[in-house]
C-alpha cells in the first residue's frame, strides 16, 4: 500500500507510505492521494485534511522509472495521463475543508508542488525543496501554475529553470511555506494544528474557501464588492451565532459536529 488514511481529533491524514523507497508519486499513488482528499473532504467528522510522508522524508518526487516505461506513448496519451497530476494541484483549493500538507527531509519535484498547491504548508527545520524536474531535461509543467501562485511567477521562473533546491528558512522567506516547525515532534506537531484548524466552524471554513477561490483572481475592488455580497451568508450560519453567543458569555464555541470539535 502507497498511502495510508487514518482519521483522529476532526482530522483525516493522508499518509505516504512507501518509505524505503523515499515516497515516490507514481501515478497509482497520485490517484489514491487525489482520492482521498475528495472523500476525506466529504466525510462529515473531517474538518481539515493533513498531508505527510513516513520515513525520512515526505517525497522524492515522480517515479522516473515508470515514466521510462511510457516513453513511447503517444502525445494524447500522455494529456490523458496527466489528469491525475492536474487533480493533485488542483483539488486542495476546490476541497471545502482546510488542506494542510506537512513536508519534513524533502519535498522534490511534483512533492515540492503539491506543497505549493496545499492551504496551508508546514515544514521541519532542514527540508530541502526543488523544483528538480530541470535536471533530467523536464519541465514542472502541471506543477508550475501552483508553483507560481504560492510564491510569484518571477521567483517560480527561477525555481524551474535552475532545478536549484532551496531550505526551509528559503521557502519561508519566498512564501512556499507558512511555518518552519523543530524537526523533532514535527508530525505531532502538524496534526496538533490541523486539529486546532478542525475545531474551527465548518461553515466559516467552507464559505471562506468559496470565496477565496472566487475572488483571488478578480481585482481590488471586484474582489471587495464580491466579499461585500457574500457577507450574509456569513453571518447568517448556526456556528456564527454560536461562536457570537460563545464570546459574549464568555465559554468555548461548541461547533456542530462535523466542524470538529466535537469529534
Amino acid at each position: 500500500m502507497t498511502v495510508t488514511v487514518q482519521r483522529a481529533g476532526g482530522v483525516a491524514e493522508i499518509v505516504l507510505d512507501r518509505p524505503e523507497q523515499r515516497n515516490p508519486l507514481d501515478y497509482h499513488t497520485a490517484r489514491a492521494v487525489v482520492s482521498a482528499m475528495r472523500e476525506q473532504a466529504t466525510a462529515p467528522d473531517v474538518g481539515a485534511i493533513l498531508i505527510w510522508g513516513r520515513g525520512k522524508g515526505f517525497c522524492a518526487g515522480a517515479d522516473l522509472k515508470e515514466f521510462s516505461a511510457q516513453a513511447k506513448a503517444d502525445a494524447l496519451s500522455y494529456h490523458d495521463s496527466g489528469q491525475v497530476w492536474a487533480d493533485m494541484f488542483t483539488v486542495p483549493r476546490q476541497l471545502d475543508v482546510p488542506v494542510v500538507v506537512a513536508a519534513h527531509g524533502f519535498a522534490l519535484a511534483g512533492a515540492c508542488g503539491l506543497v505549493a498547491a496545499a492551504d496551508i504548508a508546514l515544514a521541519a527545520e532542514g527540508t530541502q525543496f526543488g523544483m528538480s524536474e530541470i535536471r533530467i531535461g523536464l519541465f514542472p509543467v502541471i506543477a508550475f501554475p501552483a508553483l507560481a501562485r504560492a510564491v510569484g511567477p518571477r521567483r517560480a521562473r527561477e525555481l524551474a529553470l535552475t532545478g536549484r533546491r532551496i531550505d526551509a528558512a528559503e521557502a519561508l522567506a519566498m512564501g512556499l511555506i507558512h511555518r518552519v516547525l523543530p524537526a523533532e515532534g514535527f508530525i505531532d506537531a502538524a496534526r496538533e494544528m490541523a486539529r486546532d484548524i478542525a475545531s474551527l466552524g465548518r461553515d466559516a471554513l467552507r464559505l471562506g474557501k468559496e470565496l477565496m477561490r472566487q475572488a483571488e483572481d478578480l481585482d481590488l475592488d471586484a474582489a471587495v464588492a464580491h466579499a461585500k455580497a457574500a457577507r450574509g451568508a456569513f453571518l447568517a450560519t448556526p456556528d456564527f451565532a454560536e461562536g457570537l453567543d460563545a464570546f459574549l458569555t464568555k465559554r468555548a464555541p461548541r461547533f456542530r459536529a462535523g466542524a470538529g470539535a466535537e469529534s
